[in-house]
């Protein structure tokens, strides 16, 4: 059995690998500008690593549909799925391991993601296939929201 790998902020979601592992965490939604630029503050920590990046998308880049389609998959897929940010500072790769999990892989990029030189940070985390899937998108739909 997993250990409860999702919980829910006052202000975005927790992904979390296990017990004392791993986790990362989208929070802060905000507007900048009230339009559809909306800025997301993505934070990832492991042990003695922590790495903290802002997000932008375009009303979320599609983040909740592409986590819909995954949790739509339940019963797997071959290769990865990735989702990435407008500026390239936050991918999750998605992998089906045919049993039942999703490993989620977050990773961030900074100062700018799209800049081969940028550092990168990563955290992964596996989660249950059907319900946990189905939290998820529930949780980010929120957050963008």
């Amino acid at each position: 059995m997993l250990f409860p790998v999702l919980r829910q902020l006052d202000d975005g979601v927790e992904v979390t690998a296990e017990a004392g592992r791993g986790s990362a965490r989208l929070r802060s939604a905000g507007r900048p500008w009230h339009d559809e630029v909306l800025d997301l503050r993505c934070e990832l920590a492991d042990d003695g690593v922590s790495a903290v990046t802002w997000v932008r998308t375009l009303n979320g880049d599609g983040i909740v549909s592409w986590a819909a389609d995954l949790a739509e998959s339940y019963e797997g897929w071959d290769g990865v799925r990735t989702w990435e940010s407008l500026e390239h500072d936050l991918r999750i790769d998605a992998t089906h391991d045919r049993r039942g999990h999703v490993s989620l892989r977050f990773v961030i990029r900074g100062p700018r993601g799209y800049d081969p030189s940028a550092w990168e940070a990563s955290v992964m985390a596996t989660l249950d296939a059907g319900e946990d899937m189905r939290r998820l998108v529930a949780e980010l739909g929120d957050l963008v929201s």
